[in-house]
């Protein structure tokens, strides 16, 4: 990738002088996975933090019966930032769910970037905070209706990862499973909502032909102003 695309598409390495992140793409590997590929296993947590180019991925903890979806992260997000500091993941992995294409820099290498560059450090920090911040909400999140649980998670998917076309905000067509654990609902709960709001032509989403769409942006919002004061 050209520099100016690093600086682009990653916070992180926003405005960044051109000679930093020549540094940074001289220490980064580049490498591709397939859908359902493992990104990091349970047991790799700590040894790197990948930027992800193109594509779509998924954080998911592991039980003994089910794996649970924790996060979606797309173009222009990043995954193994926590392992670089603690390997409390363990049972936790990473794994594709369309194409991707990331760029990987290795813990110690990384941790070399912060030392070397005040700037990065800072906003390594930064996002650091906002996760533990993001954590804290998500401890609440039960509280809410399964209704407002699912359009807050639309909303930010919308927000980081939407693409605004004439139709409306075009999204990767996430799974429902995906999205109904997310959202912190099973299954059966997850497709009513959705019905619903496709009935009400709020979104439009059909997995097999690769297509999301969210209409109408202000309904979703509407949802969480009127039922999450109830």
């Amino acid at each position: 990738m050209e520099t100016q695309e690093i600086s682009d598409l990653f916070p992180l390495f926003h405005n960044l002088n051109t000679e930093t992140i020549e540094w940074l793409v001289s220490m980064a590997d580049s490498d591709n996975y397939e859908s359902e590929e493992v990104i990091i296993a349970e047991d790799d947590w700590g040894k790197a933090i990948y930027f992800i180019v193109s594509g779509w991925v998924k954080l998911e903890n592991i039980y003994s019966e089910e794996n649970v979806t924790l996060e979606i992260i797309g173009k222009g997000g990043c995954v193994g930032e926590a392992g670089i500091l603690s390997t409390l993941n363990g049972n936790s992995r990473v794994i594709a769910i369309s194409a991707v294409e990331v760029l990987s820099i290795s813990a110690q290498r990384f941790l070399q970037i912060l030392f070397r560059d005040s700037q990065i450090q800072n906003r390594f920090l930064k996002l650091m905070v906002s996760r533990v911040t993001e954590y804290q909400k998500y401890c609440q999140f039960h509280r809410q209706t399964g209704k407002v649980r699912l359009a807050t998670v639309l909303i930010s998917l919308a927000d980081k990862y939407g693409e605004i076309t004439e139709k409306g905000i075009k999204l990767y067509p996430f799974l429902r499973q995906d999205l109904a654990d997310l959202a912190q609902l099973t299954l059966e709960e997850c497709s009513q909502i959705m019905n619903k709001l496709e009935e009400k032509k709020v979104i439009y989403l059909k997995s097999n032909n690769d297509i999301f769409y969210i209409f109408n942006i202000k309904q979703l919002h509407h949802i969480i102003g009127k039922l999450g004061n109830e």
